[in-house]
């Protein structure tokens, strides 16, 4: 255990006062390095257990001055630690640094530590500050890869103009590189370097140009210009440019016929387009007489519905009369009787025949009916779909801002199911949110408070904005009287909570206040009206400072 450094005394020394020193940082300049004082050092200066100078002195209780060093490896010893001059045991507790001696060995006079060239004298409390301007002081080149050792007088000399690493400008872009670097650079990556054409075509260009230079190069392979046109021609750009003057004449011919062959097919594309405009309008027509026979179908469907129903009716009558019959003619009909009751019989059987003919053709027209129905409902399902989607679109906000109308306020209360605010966005590519409410409070809350909370949902840009999700969010159950006594509450989300990290699902778990206002002070406020005409608003804000937009 290191031991604490307590101030001594000052005993009334009247020595030299010198800028304050760390003797460790005295140690650590001089470690390897001998150093000599210009009058003899007394006694009192030198350690007695390691016979070193007592740079960072500290006393024991028996009064005996030791280093640092030395005293540190007294108090690791422990219970067996016992000075090496009059055999005390020497405890932590009792040592401290000796702050006096301290100031007098740092008042002594010593020779530079690069004597004999350099010949100056310094007190030891300014060696170091000596040392940081000593010209006779070695450093190390301080260009990056080199390890040459020189005087400081040098050094400057030696980086500049003498050094291997030191760093040059390239003579074509200027900038600065290693000079062991400036060969490769101008060689392999200089933009500004001149090279020469990799299709030999004895030009010098700038590196950064080459790719310029190719669209002109005279040995480059390129096509005629005509190609589009038929010409098949492929050749050097030099070649190729001599064909294209040389050969203007056949190069006019192939202008002229393909533009031949775009007339035919503009002239067959338009022949076309009319086609589909007539095919279109028939399709309309198609559409209209569809329309109409639906609504004909309606109407006959509603006329064979009830012909039935007189049919049904009259065969209930027939029955019964030829169940009449059935009892006279074996009761008292004659013979010349039963040649009526024969023809009065056939005609019921045609009648029944007649009524068989239209349930058959009812059925028919009841399947097309259904299937016209049928197709009626898609298109009012798609409408509905669309129109939905347009409200949304309508009432979507995108600047972090949600105003929420909750109509029916006491039914829904007395229902106890949770609402969710359309969904909002802190800007066009942000966030995506929605609010939660429970009117009749949610779990210990139910019954005595209004649970407000805040959703993050899962959004089309979440793989852009940054997670978790950290912005403050501000809730606020509005006053309708106007004298704006609204209700606030606002968190900041704690980025350790997974209900803030990017949604694996539609939307993560709801984060808000279950107790946000008691059901009293919000339906019998004293100086606000928070629910009128039974609506109810809320408005959720979220800090959008430091968003941008993606």
């Amino acid at each position: 255990m290191a031991a604490e450094e307590h101030t001594h005394p000052d005993h009334g020394s009247s020595q030299q006062r010198c800028d304050p020193v760390k003797g460790w940082e005295l140690e650590a300049v001089l470690a390897g390095r001998s150093m000599s004082f210009v009058a003899e050092l007394k006694q009192q200066f030198v350690c007695p257990a390691c016979s070193g100078v007592v740079l960072n002195p500290h006393q024991t209780g028996c009064g005996h001055i030791f280093c640092a060093s030395c005293t540190r490896r007294f108090i690791e010893s422990g219970d067996t630690s016992k000075c090496p001059l009059d055999g005390t045991l020497i405890k932590s507790e009792e040592v401290f640094q000796d702050n006096c001696c301290k100031r007098e060995l740092l008042n002594l006079e010593v020779y530079c530590l690069n004597s004999p060239a350099c010949a100056q004298t310094v007190t030891l409390c300014h060696l170091l500050v000596h040392l940081k301007a000593c010209p006779y002081e070695l450093l190390p080149c301080s260009n990056p890869g080199c390890t040459d050792i020189l005087l400081r007088k040098d050094s400057m000399d030696h980086q500049r103009s003498i050094c291997a690493f030191r760093t040059e400008p390239c003579r074509c872009c200027q900038d600065p590189y290693p000079l062991s670097q400036l060969p490769d650079h101008e060689k392999t990556s200089c933009p500004e370097a001149e090279i020469h054409c990799p299709n030999n075509c004895h030009q010098m260009v700038k590196r950064h140009k080459l790719k310029d230079h190719m669209d002109v190069c005279p040995e480059v392979e390129t096509d005629c210009i005509y190609k589009t046109y038929g010409c098949t021609i492929r050749d050097k750009r030099a070649k190729v440019q001599v064909h294209e003057y040389s050969e203007l004449s056949s190069h006019v011919l192939l202008v002229l016929e393909n533009n031949s062959k775009l007339v035919k097919q503009v002239e067959q594309l338009q022949q076309d387009v009319s086609v589909q405009q007539v095919e279109l309008k028939e399709r309309s027509l198609q559409v209209s007489t569809l329309n109409r026979e639906v609504s004909r179908c309606d109407t006959t469907l509603s006329t064979i519905q009830r012909s039935v129903e007189e049919q049904r009716e009259h065969v209930s009558s027939v029955k019964q009369d030829l169940q009449g019959l059935r009892g006279v003619l074996e009761a008292e009909l004659a013979k010349e009787d039963l040649t009526a009751l024969r023809v009065s019989l056939d005609s019921l059987r045609q009648q029944v025949a007649m009524t068989q003919s239209l349930r058959d053709h009812l059925g028919v027209l009841g399947q097309t009916c259904q299937r016209h129905a049928r197709l009626l409902d898609i298109h009012v399902e798609q409408l509905q779909c669309t129109e939905q989607r347009f409200r949304q679109l309508e009432s979507t906000s995108y600047d972090g801002k949600l105003i929420w109308k909750v109509h029916d306020y006491h039914r829904k209360k007395e229902a106890g199911t949770p609402l969710n605010s359309p969904p909002f966005y802190t800007s066009r590519s942000g966030y995506k949110l929605s609010v939660r409410v429970y009117l009749g409070g949610e779990g210990m809350a139910q019954g005595t408070h209004l649970s407000l909370y805040v959703m993050v949902m899962r959004g089309d840009f979440d793989s852009l904005l940054p997670w978790p999700f950290h912005q403050n969010v501000t809730l606020t159950v509005l006053d309708q009287s106007g004298c704006r006594n609204h209700i606030n509450h606002s968190f900041t989300p704690d980025a350790a909570n997974e209900r803030f990290r990017r949604p694996t699902s539609d939307a993560n778990p709801a984060l808000g206040f279950p107790r946000f206002i008691s059901h009293h002070d919000l339906e019998a406020p004293r100086n606000a009206v928070y629910v009128r005409d039974d609506t109810l608003f809320i408005k959720v804000k979220v800090d959008t400072t430091g968003l941008d937009d993606v």
